[in-house]
């Protein structure tokens, strides 16, 4: 018998049985529909997938928040204050990945634009030289100016 693979589009049917009727009930479902001895492992991805928050406390798992991109902008009525919602509360938490995120954006930029400028200059540190290759910058249309 060859391996059993559970895809990613059953997870919803076996997340509504793990919240309707239990744990038991979800692992008898993936032993007996699926063929999985071992289904801990099947749950164990379920929630490591990202579509899903699994709360101890209550032996629940719940849909999870919007991706990463929409947590670290705010939106247009976050910015005018007129709606206070959940995000408020968990404001400590979006807050600090705001700053790390930014700061990969930024190095990003830096990064595509030093990659571009090096095209065209190289520096020589035990010369204490700086060579510009001035014909190439000319051919794809910068102007040099020097002081």
């Amino acid at each position: 018998m060859g391996k059993t693979i559970i895809s990613e589009d059953i997870f919803p049917a076996l997340v509504d049985v793990y919240n309707r009727e239990g744990k038991t009930s979800a692992y008898d479902m993936i032993r007996n529909r699926y063929g999985v001895k071992n289904p801990f492992f099947v749950i164990n991805r379920i929630k490591k997938c990202g579509k899903y928050t699994y709360d101890p406390e209550n032996d629940r798992f719940s849909a999870a928040e919007s991706d990463a991109a929409n947590r670290v902008f705010m939106d247009l009525d976050e910015l005018c204050g007129t709606i206070v919602s959940e995000t408020a509360e968990k404001a400590g938490t979006i807050e600090d990945s705001r700053p790390a995120a930014m700061e990969r954006l930024v190095h990003e930029l830096i990064s595509d634009r030093l990659m571009m400028l090096s095209r065209y200059i190289t520096l020589d540190s035990s010369s204490r030289t700086i060579m510009i290759d001035q014909s190439s910058l000319s051919a794809d249309g910068y102007r040099i100016v020097t002081h």
